[in-house]
């Protein structure tokens, strides 16, 4: 055979390996293509509400869900293969599993700090939610408002004692929240739907957040933390409403207690490790502050299901505060309006479009 021959017949061989390559690869994108896009919900939480995810989703959707209480980690790390968006908090496996056609981690609630940059996977966008402000601001105005009416109070006595022998014209009186000052730390989706209704009511509102911004509509100032000695000495109800992180645990401590009005109350809806837990504790028991509604808490009960009390200190002995189990948000509609936007990022995702509400996106190069 010629040296020309031989050269020919290695051009033909690598022509039809390159093509078979071609076609193998044309297939396989065509698979990608006409697949059903899979959505998988897993961990405790989500799986709770997964009738509402397929009730917004449409039939061209596969659904898998992985449940703690059924399925063990390595049916997750089936699922998550074929997973094209992930719904639900912490992944169950110390490591990312294969994830190659992953596209979207999506958080159906507004918390992320069980994961950051570092322990996504790289390029994924991790978005949150939020539909929680609407429910929060009502639940921040029904305790200002409970704090200066007291309605509580009136009832009982009523109850206990009829007109208690006042005649017409002799009352006891209650306070107004008219003029009052609201102070928001943390002015974002909450902060606003705050200020909104407090200013239906002629109070006065400022805020803080992290970044600066002009002063939106509804508020008298709008500063950064640099600002955070002014709100405390000007409020007289402060409202905590910032994320928890490491700039903010611990950052309402005894000096920021001690600039408060003495009559003054602060309302946690954030994180409880925000306010440092003895010393507000003590600022309440000595009564150097009018009092607090607290829905936020410093003990949870765990994955090992063992009971723990809230707190460190036994604020429910004071009766200058109004506790609630971290129930602020806990409406069957936030719930709904929640799903509804899971499932529209879902079909967002697929569709090509940008996720929304995005936190960050993944850093780390695990499971592709």
């Amino acid at each position: 055979m010629e040296p020309w021959d031989r050269y020919s017949e290695e051009q033909v061989v690598f022509q039809n390996a390159r093509e078979l390559v071609d076609t193998k690869s044309q297939s396989h994108n065509q698979y990608r293509e006409n697949r059903m896009p899979t959505a998988l919900i897993q961990g405790r939480i989500a799986v709770q509400f997964q009738h509402l995810l397929r009730k917004e989703l449409d039939d061209s959707w596969n659904i898998h869900v992985w449940d703690p209480a059924i399925n063990d980690p390595e049916e997750f790390v089936a699922m998550a293969f074929e997973a094209d968006a992930i719904i639900g908090g912490k992944i169950p496996t110390d490591s990312w599993p294969q994830i190659p056609n992953l596209k979207l981690f999506q958080i159906p609630w507004t918390g992320y700090d069980f994961c950051s940059p570092e322990s996504m996977p790289q390029g994924i966008p991790v978005c949150n939610c939020y539909e929680h402000e609407r429910p929060i601001a009502e639940f921040v105005l029904c305790a200002i408002l409970e704090s200066k009416i007291g309605l509580r109070e009136i009832d009982q006595r009523f109850r206990r004692e009829g007109w208690g022998g006042r005649q017409p014209g002799t009352t006891l009186y209650h306070g107004e929240i008219r003029a009052q000052t609201v102070g928001i730390i943390g002015y974002g989706h909450i902060g606003e739907a705050v200020a909104k209704r407090a200013a239906a009511f002629d109070m006065r509102v400022v805020g803080i957040r992290r970044s600066k911004q002009l002063t939106p509509p509804f508020l008298d100032w709008l500063g950064t933390s640099d600002r955070m000695n002014d709100l405390l000495r000007e409020s007289d109800f402060v409202v905590v409403a910032c994320d928890l992180n490491e700039e903010t645990e611990g950052m309402i401590g005894a000096p920021q207690l001690a600039m408060m009005k003495p009559d003054s109350v602060i309302i946690n809806v954030a994180r409880g490790r925000i306010i440092a837990e003895e010393p507000l504790y003590n600022a309440l028991k000595n009564k150097e502050i009018g009092g607090a509604i607290l829905d936020t808490w410093y003990n949870y009960i765990g994955p090992d299901k063992q009971d723990v009390w809230p707190s460190n200190y036994p604020f429910q002995d004071l009766d200058n505060v109004i506790l609630s189990a971290h129930e602020s948000s806990s409406t069957p509609e936030q719930v709904e309006r929640r799903w509804k936007f899971v499932a529209s990022n879902l079909n967002r995702m697929i569709k090509g479009k940008p996720a929304e509400n995005q936190v960050f996106k993944g850093t780390s190069k695990v499971g592709i």
